[in-house]
């Protein structure tokens, strides 16, 4: 899920979570409240109500650089959930925007246990690896894996 162009700092400390640099890059940051999100997606808004929650419990947050690098970190924050809901609901939501199966698959990444999401070709800007920590689901998406260790490095334990 996207953030526009316009920069928006809703979650601050969400933000702070997220790398400020990947692959040399320096990354820009930037977070939305779900109240002010623009989508207007079937399964995102079914993703919340089947964890009994509104876009008000939602925050998203980005880290992406303006240049060339091919990989882009995120954070979905809803208050009062779980990791094991949240992970389910995200790997729902995506399956939901695709017409073919994703693949889903363990890896250790950076000491890390990485839900990855989709194999090589299979989403358009590369897989999605996820960790998720409390109510907070970390993803991030590359076709490189090497951008994807160093990503799932500077993320929380």
């Amino acid at each position: 899920m996207a953030v526009s162009a316009q920069e928006r700092h809703a979650d601050p400390q969400l933000e702070a979570l997220l790398p400020h640099t990947l692959g040399g890059a320096l990354l820009k940051t930037e977070s939305q409240s779900g109240k002010d999100l623009s989508t207007g997606s079937t399964a995102f808004d079914a993703f919340l109500t089947a964890l009994g929650k509104t876009r008000a419990d939602f925050t998203v947050a980005s880290a992406y650089s303006q240049g060339e690098l091919k990989a882009e970190v995120g954070a979905w924050r809803v208050n009062g959930t779980d990791e094991a809901a949240l992970l389910k609901g995200f790997r729902q939501v995506l399956q939901a925007s695709s017409t073919t199966p994703l693949a889903n698959a363990q890896e250790k990444m950076a000491g890390k246990s990485v839900t990855r999401i989709g194999d090589p070709g299979q989403l358009t800007r590369g897989p999605l690896y996820v960790i998720a920590r409390g109510n907070t689901l970390f993803f991030v998406q590359t076709p490189d894996p090497s951008l994807a260790n160093e990503a799932m490095g500077k993320l929380p334990p």
